[in-house]
């Protein structure tokens, strides 16, 4: 009788000494209301360098540098763009767990018109898509952001027709040979004849 009366004043002890270690919440923590009875809008933090994201746990300095790299191996080798698909999937996974986690980032907006730009050098149907995917996520989530503009040019100008770099400047673009004259630049045919 002894032991039972010992082992359950023991654990009333240990019971009530865990309760009171326990601090009461603080009136002003995070779930804290206005008067209005509306949750108050939570502090903006910035990402730390040092913290991972997303599966295969980037940091942000990963982040951006993955989008880089793969956009010059798509530069350098156009014909294995869909390789990078799946690399660029789950760097798009790490850019949305970096921003459900630090919504007011001031890098964020930047590196998601970086992932649609990366996405307009993919010219197959799934490139395109992702622009515009992408394109809306920007628009939805950071509408004012200055790099907003940009991504709507490149979402309108998506197209799955890769450019030739070799083709012809449109003839908009070459100065009439009349224009040349006026501007006393000789023509590339005029300069190869003269004697020097």
């Amino acid at each position: 009788m002894k032991r039972m009366i010992a082992c359950v004043s023991l654990v009333a002890a240990a019971t009530t000494a865990a309760l009171c270690a326990t601090p009461p919440p603080h009136p002003h923590g995070p779930a804290a209301k206005t008067v209005a009875g509306v949750k108050a809008k939570p502090k903006c933090r910035v990402a730390p360098a040092d913290e991972y994201f997303g599966r295969l746990k980037m940091s942000i300095l990963g982040i951006r540098n993955v989008i880089k790299d793969q956009g010059l191996k798509v530069d350098f080798a156009p014909d294995n763009a869909t390789g990078t698909l799946p690399t660029m999937a789950l760097t798009e996974d790490a850019v949305r767990d970096w921003e459900h986690k630090y919504p007011c980032d001031s890098w964020l907006p930047g590196t998601i018109y970086a992932l649609e730009h990366f996405y307009t050098k993919i010219h197959t149907v799934t490139g395109v898509m992702h622009v515009h995917a992408t394109f809306a996520w920007l628009r939805h989530d950071y509408p004012k952001a200055k790099v907003t503009p940009l991504g709507r040019k490149e979402d309108v100008e998506a197209t799955t027709v890769a450019p030739n770099p070799l083709s012809d400047p449109p003839a908009s673009a070459a100065p009439s040979p009349g224009a040349a004259a006026a501007l006393g630049v000789p023509s590339p045919s005029a300069a190869l004849l003269t004697p020097r």
